[in-house]
């Protein structure tokens, strides 16, 4: 019995010394063929076919989705234009308008970056994506408060070759005719034109006229430049005539309807004689959005009196 058993135990003890020899065998083997090689690769948005070529996998698209509309905006990918509602989405290529009093309000997408766009303006949005969010400023402006990463920037293009960048910053963009503006709030931007580069740093704007070189930044000015007067018209059609003086940059309105401003700052225009108008209202909104208005009364009716045609009489004399 003594004998049996331990024949017994010689044999377990074999046995296991075999299966443990196995198993360190097996982990070496694993070693070398994974674990030496590191953790698996995942290909960055590549797949394969088995015999076929590697095929770039679709990586999600990011958009902006509209958070809010106040009034009449319209969207358009090609030339059909409709309605924008809250919960839409624009892709790239997609392009927004606002009509007189509206506002849409954009998210870019998954991060808390808001874009907003005011009354009478028009913007196409570009490439989108994790990395970098460019957009087009047609028309009017644009107001951004861009909570970035170090990895991604936002690109504002506009007219005449004119680029605004930013990885963080609260700033306003405008396109006034063939002038650029940028104020930044907070933050900076970079503004560049022409080759040439400046940047905008918080409670600071600079303009670009004609896709010339950026001006040097300026502090924002506190208070907004208005001047206006009116001039004597011998037409009784006018409410009344008038010229003006802005800063460069400046929008006008004048009675609602925007005003050209000449690259000096000086407009002017004749408001017609309307049923029940009796007052003019000009409106000067710098490109930071400061707003200085200025109501001017309509020349009254010149009151034509009848003409009084002299009558002589001629009296016979007694002969």
């Amino acid at each position: 019995m003594r004998k049996s058993s331990r024949d017994s135990f010689g044999r377990t003890l074999v046995l296991g010394l075999a299966l443990v020899s196995l198993i360190a065998l097996g982990g070496w083997f694993v070693f070398e063929r994974v674990g030496t090689a590191g953790p698996p690769r995942v290909a960055a948005a590549v797949s394969t076919v088995a015999g076929s070529r590697p095929i770039p996998a679709q990586v999600p698209e990011v958009r902006a989705t509209v958070i809010e509309v106040v009034g009449l905006v319209e969207w358009a990918h090609g030339e059909q234009w409709k309605a924008l509602s809250v919960g839409d989405e624009l892709a790239a290529d997609d392009s927004v308008r606002t009509s007189p009093g509206a506002r849409v309000d954009l998210w870019v997408g998954d991060e808390a970056s808001r874009l907003s766009i005011p009354e009478r303006s028009e913007v196409r949005m570009g490439a989108v994506t994790r990395a970098v969010h460019t957009i087009r400023l047609a028309r009017g402006r644009l107001d951004v408060d861009y909570r970035g990463k170090r990895d991604r920037v936002l690109r504002v293009q506009s007219g005449n070759g004119t680029v605004a960048e930013t990885r963080e910053a609260r700033f306003t963009m405008l396109r006034n005719g063939a002038v650029v503006a940028v104020a930044t709030r907070g933050g900076s931007v970079d503004l560049s034109s022409a080759g040439v580069t400046v940047q905008v740093g918080a409670g600071q704007q600079s303009l670009v006229l004609e896709g010339a070189k950026p001006l040097a930044p300026e502090p924002i000015p506190l208070e907004v430049l208005l001047k206006v007067a009116t001039k004597a018209s011998a037409n009784e059609a006018l409410c009344v005539s008038l010229t003006g003086k802005v800063r460069v940059g400046t929008e006008v309105f004048v009675e609602g309807e925007p005003t050209e401003v000449a690259q000096d700052g000086s407009f002017r225009k004749d408001v017609p004689r309307l049923e029940g108008l009796s007052q003019v209202k000009v409106v000067a909104r710098e490109p930071g959005g400061e707003i200085r208005e200025m109501m001017l009364a309509c020349r009254p009716r010149v009151r034509v009196r009848p003409r009084t045609e002299s009558v002589r009489f001629r009296w016979k004399e007694a002969p």
